[in-house]
């Protein structure tokens, strides 16, 4: 009897990687750079726009009309701005009273320690 060598079939070959299809790139990036084009050119229109003096003529209407339709109601801050100034240094007042009272009670406390731990020795 011939003895039969059996061969052991190949592995099959793994998929060659795909290449880099630079025109696909090319498609895929000039419209992004378009985009951020447009976006650039946008934000460098309205920084001009809102500093040019077209824009500061609009805002100071916007601030007459406001002041118009307040009326003598947006000039009555100053008696407030005084009323609060006062409060605050009221209570600033009564901090520092606060602080000296808290200063005294932390002297008594530490002659009061140092009292006792004298007589303990």
């Amino acid at each position: 009897m011939i003895a039969q060598a059996t061969q052991t079939p190949m592995p099959p070959m793994p998929a060659p990687a795909p290449q880099m299809d630079p025109n696909f790139v090319i498609e895929q990036l000039i419209p992004l750079i378009g985009a951020f084009g447009v976006m650039i050119a946008g934000a460098l229109m309205l920084r001009w726009f809102f500093r040019s003096p077209v824009w500061e003529a609009f805002a100071e209407r916007i601030r007459v009309r406001t002041r118009q339709r307040l009326g003598d109601a947006g000039m009555g801050d100053d008696g407030r701005v005084a009323a609060l100034e006062d409060h605050v240094h009221r209570l600033q007042g009564q901090l520092s009273e606060l602080a000296e009272r808290v200063d005294f009670a932390e002297r008594v406390l530490a002659e009061h320690r140092a009292q006792r731990l004298g007589a303990g020795h």
